[in-house]
């Protein structure tokens, strides 16, 4: 295709082209990427089982077909054992949480007598004329308290039947993902053949250099979250040691990993943490809990756009922007992959394949 001559026209045709390819990755992240997910991440197991399967064909003789077999079972054995441990802890908690809720809400009661005892005080020394509204306030207070453990049975045994309509669709994830796995391994050369085929010889290198450099951006992206993790770490330490949280490098550990999670954050361990705390009767140590995660939550939000954009080399602010869209677009993934694709539009702009703006 021929570029016009006529500058006005050249920036109207790569506009065009920028709206094309951001509706494009829209499209496909609202609604290919969940049929196509099975694939995406079979691609990128073969690519990583690649130097093992070489390995093993090469110095150990075996066949290709064998040496895929024998890596897919492994990578898959862990990842399925990983995830069923997983699960099975978490059903198992559950469990025990709604069994036990009774007992805990028993030890609640005496406190919610003795707040409700004190707002009577305060309500009674209030202008007559609004202590009918405070009454009302507060027997809807205690009614809604009333319908707690209902409503958290409901909540907890609502979380154990979506993990239960969940397991057939994320056996068959698995069951796709390993024979995707297994076949793209077996003809790997074959496929990788076919799809540098596709490309001019002369667009070889630059291809090469565009996944190079692709990599070494992904790579500096992790190098943020884990920086982002070990913030986190260390804050949880600290909280936990000076709250004499027994156990409290690990649980720090802990949180530090699930808020490396996009879908889980921090507040998937300190939330459920605080509530529990302060339904047990320890209302200081469960509020400190919540006080916790909002301060973690701040720093997080505060940090993440400038380390990542610190990594990958885009302005904060725009990293902000591209987190933000992909969020409200497509959710987490969004979230994750929108700054991905920032990342590329920017590289090929740097190399002069596109001419969006000036450097």
């Amino acid at each position: 295709m021929t570029v016009p001559e006529n500058k006005h026209l050249r920036r109207g045709l790569y506009f065009l082209y920028g709206a094309v390819s951001i509706i494009l990755l829209w499209l496909i992240l609202r609604y290919a990427l969940p049929w196509l997910l099975p694939f995406i991440v079979a691609i990128a197991i073969a690519r990583l089982i690649e130097p093992v399967v070489r390995h093993l064909t090469e110095r150990y003789q075996f066949r290709r077909g064998a040496a895929s077999a024998v890596c897919t079972i492994i990578i898959f054995t862990a990842l399925i054992a990983l995830t069923v441990f997983i699960i099975g802890r978490a059903v198992i908690e559950l469990t025990a949480f709604v069994n036990d809720l009774p007992t805990l809400l028993k030890s609640l009661s005496k406190t919610a007598t003795i707040i409700g005892d004190r707002i009577n005080i305060y309500i009674k020394a209030a202008p007559p004329e609004i202590q009918d509204y405070l009454t009302d306030v507060l027997d809807g207070f205690a009614a809604r308290s009333a319908e707690l453990p209902a409503a958290l049975s409901g909540k907890v045994l609502g979380i154990l039947t979506g993990v239960a309509k969940t397991t057939p669709k994320l056996i068959l994830f698995f069951f796709t993902c390993a024979l995707s796995v297994f076949f793209i391994s077996c003809g790997y050369t074959d496929v990788t053949g076919f799809i540098m085929r596709q490309i001019p010889k002369s667009r070889h290198k630059s291809m090469k250099d565009f996944k190079n450099d692709l990599l070494c951006t992904f790579g500096k992206w992790l190098k943020a979250e884990l920086m982002l993790a070990g913030i986190t770490f260390a804050e949880m330490t600290v909280a936990f040691l000076f709250m004499r949280i027994d156990f409290a490098i690990l649980l720090a550990l802990l949180v530090a990993f699930v808020d490396l999670m996009p879908v889980l954050g921090s507040g998937a361990v300190l939330v459920p943490w605080a509530i529990v705390t302060m339904i047990g009767g320890n209302l200081k140590n469960g509020i400190a809990l919540l006080v916790i995660f909002l301060v973690n939550t701040a720093v997080r939000n505060l940090l993440e756009p400038k380390l990542i954009g610190r990594q990958i080399g885009l302005p904060p602010i725009v990293t902000l922007i591209a987190m933000y869209v992909g969020f409200c677009s497509a959710g987490v993934v969004g979230m994750i992959l929108f700054p991905i694709g920032l990342i590329m539009v920017k590289h090929l702009n740097d190399k002069g394949y596109l001419k969006l703006w000036k450097n």
